[in-house]
């Protein structure tokens, strides 16, 4: 593909911008990824255009993206992007730069306007003294709402009948341990050993965290880059997780028309298995009528057996749920050796199912039970049931659990 003209190198702009500023012509400069080019960034560039007499537009190489977005970024190479650009009327040249932040591209551009398209302070840029020892001036102009690359992202997904996410509900305020996903757990909080166990799964990313709190959401946006990992912030009145699930759908998809799988990991399983996750996610690529699915793991010793904390669930041979209990099913009465499964409180639905039945009133055995996934099975939808090993069985529930898991974690650190 032949280079566009309006295409430059370093050297090549800043000649250029020397023989229109000679000529009293006023340089505006913007910068980005534009991954995925869309009306959003077309308003930025077309309002950043009107403010002097020619706009530059700065492009972050391949190697930058992906240092800033990820290793799953960009979706389309440094010269496709710079061609796109090239191509709107609004831009007048459109220069790669390797660096994060254009600071050396500004210092040689020495712009008369910089913008900058979001919610930013001008201060709070790194650019911001290399802009203005170079004469120039910082303008941030507002997103256009509704757009941005990432929810580009989300929708191609959800229009995807394979596509799976993953929805972490996490609450702040536990009435048995509050705080509780921000604790430390072996040098990292709770909620970031989950979040790092979803990334290795084959859910796309980034990670969704549903929470009600700004603590959790700052924890989620410190530890991981935008496109590993989002705070989806959802109402505190929500009465159960599939509530805050729901809503967080929601929120980042609306009403889903086409099949999305969503994989409901609970923020409190920091030893989630990543391979149980991907179990979870093909049960439900196998079969696109199985509205829901969730996991179960043999029951070895007697103690959990009649605990009513320990939800046991009995499965067909066709491995979907009979039904799921807190008293010990089934009951074997001549003692023929039945195996006896202890239910694991993670979900896969389809989101459909998902917002419909958190709609729905709680069922009577639901209520008896107090086990939402009976709301499911009372309404006619099968619930697939994955049977896995090798479980830790430790969530953070109280301080006791914490205790314990960091007991467990002294204890794989001194076999290692």
């Amino acid at each position: 593909m032949n280079r566009h003209p309006k295409i430059k190198t370093r050297a090549e702009i800043s000649a250029w911008a020397d023989s229109q500023k000679a000529a009293h012509r006023k340089i505006v400069f913007t910068n980005g990824c534009f991954d995925i080019l869309h009306a959003g960034h077309v308003a930025l560039l077309e309002q950043a255009r009107e403010l002097g007499d020619f706009l530059v537009v700065g492009l972050n190489s391949d190697a930058s993206v992906k240092r800033l977005k990820g290793a799953a970024r960009p979706i389309h190479p440094e010269q496709a992007r710079a061609r796109v650009l090239a191509a709107l009327g609004c831009v007048d040249a459109v220069v790669i730069f390797e660096e994060d932040t254009p600071i050396e591209t500004i210092a040689s551009l020495k712009p008369a306007i910089h913008v900058k398209g979001g919610d930013y302070a001008p201060d709070d840029l790194p650019e911001a003294q290399t802009v203005r020892e170079n004469g120039g001036e910082i303008v941030i102009i507002p997103l256009v709402a509704g757009f941005s690359t990432t929810l580009a992202l989300e929708k191609s997904a959800s229009r995807n009948p394979q596509s799976a996410i993953i929805m972490v509900p996490a609450r702040f305020g536990s009435t048995r341990f509050p705080g509780k996903p921000l604790v430390e757990l072996g040098g990292q909080s709770v909620i970031s050993h989950v979040v790092r166990a979803a990334l290795q799964t084959a859910a796309s990313k980034p990670v969704f965290v549903a929470t009600d709190d700004a603590r959790i959401g700052a924890e989620i946006e410190d530890k991981f880059s935008e496109d590993e990992a989002m705070a989806v912030m959802t109402s505190p009145a929500c009465h159960t997780g599939t509530d805050r699930l729901a809503e967080a759908v929601r929120a980042r998809f609306g009403q889903v028309e086409a099949r999305l799988i969503v994989v409901n990991v609970q923020g409190d399983e920091p030893f989630i298995e990543p391979a149980h996750i991907d179990a979870l996610i093909a049960a439900m690529r196998e079969d696109e009528n199985l509205q829901m699915a969730t996991l179960a793991t043999p029951i070895g010793e007697k103690s959990p057996e009649s605990d009513p904390n320990v939800v046991k669930v009995v499965v067909s041979e066709r491995g979907r749920a009979l039904y799921f209990s807190r008293a010990p099913i089934p009951f074997d009465r001549d003692g023929q050796g039945a195996q006896k499964l202890r239910h694991l409180g993670i979900y896969a639905y389809d989101a459909r199912w998902l917002l419909k039945m958190a709609s729905l009133p709680p069922s009577k055995l639901e209520e008896i039970e107090k086990l939402e996934q009976l709301r499911a099975l009372e309404h006619g939808v099968e619930i697939g049931v994955c049977i896995v090993e090798n479980v830790v069985p430790i969530a953070i529930d109280t301080p006791d659990d914490l205790a314990r898991a960091q007991a467990f974690l002294r204890r794989l650190k001194d076999e290692g």
